[in-house]
């Protein structure tokens, strides 16, 4: 069961992949951080500066990425700094898909393929950045853990490499 609200047939299915690809001993967390954040999202204290912020919109993929982001440090802090990391991204995600939802009703996106692969992208870096985690230290990390390792030593040298 799909944990967002969205009422945008591909933005439903994004969040239902992304659900999908957290580990079921994580599926509670991500539900109870997801909830959260909508209750704040949707909230009828803030929609008129949600109204508002949709309103100045000039970029939906950047806007949905730095607002979930935000939103995502907030439930992190209010957590005490105890929400479990590894459902941050896709909890921002998910609320990233729900803040362009909101953007494609008010006539401010059109929910496209190009659309969502921007606002994973700019979501991605939007959280990293919040959690303090440079890109250049996750490139790193990601180049050092895909560098070719040595091939193990075959034939004559296999044996000789002991002595």
């Amino acid at each position: 069961m799909p944990l967002g609200h969205t009422s945008n047939k591909m933005l439903s299915q994004a969040e239902e992949q992304i659900q999908a690809k957290v580990p079921a001993k994580s599926q509670s967390d991500l539900a109870r951080v997801v909830n959260a954040g909508l209750t704040i999202m949707y909230s009828s204290k803030l929609r008129d500066k949600r109204n508002e912020r949709i309103a100045q919109t000039t970029d939906p993929a950047k806007d949905a990425g730095e607002g979930a982001a935000r939103l995502l440090v907030n439930l992190y802090q209010q957590s005490n700094k105890t929400m479990p990391v590894d459902i941050a991204i896709p909890a921002s995600m998910i609320f990233a898909f729900e803040y362009l939802d909101l953007l494609a009703q008010a006539g401010k996106a059109e929910i496209t393929p190009d659309l969502l692969a921007k606002t994973t992208m700019s979501t991605a870096n939007s959280a990293l950045e919040a959690l303090g985690i440079k890109k250049d230290i996750l490139s790193n990390m990601i180049n050092a853990s895909q560098k070719p390792q040595p091939a193990a030593p075959q034939g004559i040298l296999a044996g000789a490499q002991g002595a």
